[in-house]
């Protein structure tokens, strides 16, 4: 078998390491404290944390899928964690296995391994990253059951967020329903993107239970995600794509989604979303 190159490893996925990022609260923004929870997904103990309002509950939820990230935020983004709460929010972020405290194999390293394995199969390797996306899918549909067992989740105003392979894992959900009344999805796949994997993510868009949502920054690693789905999705489902974030693609990538500068400038048009699919 020949030689396969890590540089050719990360060229063929189209994708880097996105190292987490820990931010400190930004100015006028609610503050409040994370409490750390464990859930059960399968075989797997999945660490957690839970953001609560002041006010009263129950409340609608967000559930949120990091990306890529080996070690993403333990509680997710704060900036973005504290924008749902200042508007009323639960906000519920929790690590997919082999992710920060989350034991097991963590998803880059497998993709590695099906990469090399399959080096002179490029159709194959792709089947086989599809397959992983599933497989940690199923994390994702023990958030929600997690979710749905809480006495201040509002049942029926859950909704989903995720960035970059958040974005993968959101849609994924979109297409099982899973109770969810909303989707978001910021750069599902942009720095990613294959037609294989493409085709994977807009046959879960186009059967989607529920309203769907993806944005991007116009310098995003690339546009595929909104150009394409766009021509699948009808309102109130939308995709948008908005100006230049940051000082090149990965900012725009990863920084659109999960900071505060990012959040005031789709925050409005999220809100709008959300409060009209889960009213």
């Amino acid at each position: 078998m020949p030689r396969v190159s890590l540089f050719a490893v990360y060229a063929f996925l189209g994708h880097a390491f996105l190292g987490s990022v820990f931010l400190s609260p930004a100015p006028g923004l609610a503050s409040t404290h994370p409490q750390d929870v464990t859930l059960k997904a399968g075989q797997y103990s999945l660490h957690g944390c839970v953001w609560l309002p002041d006010t009263p509950g129950p409340y609608p939820v967000i559930i949120y899928n990091h990306g890529s990230d080996k070690n993403p935020p333990p509680c997710g983004p704060p900036d973005i964690a504290r924008f749902y709460v200042q508007h009323g929010y639960a906000f519920f972020a929790f690590q997919r296995h082999g992710h920060g405290a989350s034991p097991g194999d963590y998803i880059l390293d497998l993709q590695r391994k099906v990469v090399v394995l399959n080096a002179l199969n490029r159709s194959s390797t792709m089947r086989e990253v599809i397959a992983l996306h599933e497989m940690y899918n199923k994390d994702v549909e023990g958030g929600v059951v997690w979710v749905k067992q809480q006495k201040w989740a509002n049942l029926k105003r859950i909704a989903m967020v995720g960035v970059s392979y958040g974005g993968i894992q959101t849609l994924l959900a979109a297409e099982k329903g899973l109770g969810i009344r909303a989707f978001i999805a910021f750069a599902p796949a942009a720095q990613s993107w294959n037609a294989t994997l493409g085709d994977r993510l807009i046959k879960a868009v186009k059967q989607s239970h529920s309203p769907v949502f993806i944005i991007q920054a116009k310098n995003d690693y690339g546009l595929e995600p909104c150009q394409l789905f766009a021509q699948q999705l009808k309102p109130p489902s939308r995709t948008r794509i908005y100006p230049p974030f940051g000082q090149n693609p990965q900012q725009a990538h990863y920084w659109f989604g999960t900071r505060a500068a990012g959040a005031a400038i789709w925050g409005p048009d999220v809100l709008a979303f959300l409060s009209a699919v889960m009213s």
